[in-house]
């Protein structure tokens, strides 16, 4: 992942560790999922469950979903934090700096 939006200048990181709420939020999905489809498969194949397949099915989505999902992760950490905790005066001027967007240039 870049450092910085190429465009606004914003610095995506924006302190050390910063990404921990993106995981937290990668690992709920993950496990919202994995429950949701063990459910459902279990419920549409009662009585004779083949818990192989059901096995199979969720260990193959455990293993893409947080693969994929987590870009998508990251942006919703980062408008989620953006949202309680906006940018520093300083932030933005580093960013304006950076920013390839002509009218963010003095």
């Amino acid at each position: 992942m870049k450092d910085h939006c190429d465009r606004c200048g914003l610095r995506f990181e924006r302190e050390e560790g910063y990404w921990v709420g993106a995981i937290i939020i990668n690992t709920t999905v993950t496990f919202g999922t994995f429950v949701g489809l063990f459910l459902f498969l279990v419920l549409v194949t009662w009585p004779d469950v083949p818990w192989g397949t059901v096995m199979g099915v969720t260990i193959v989505a455990n293993a893409v979903i947080p693969v994929a999902f987590y870009p998508i992760s990251k942006a919703i950490w980062l408008a989620l934090e953006l949202s309680w905790h906006p940018l520093e005066p300083e932030e933005i001027q580093a960013a304006a700096k950076r920013a390839t967007l002509p009218e963010f240039h003095n």
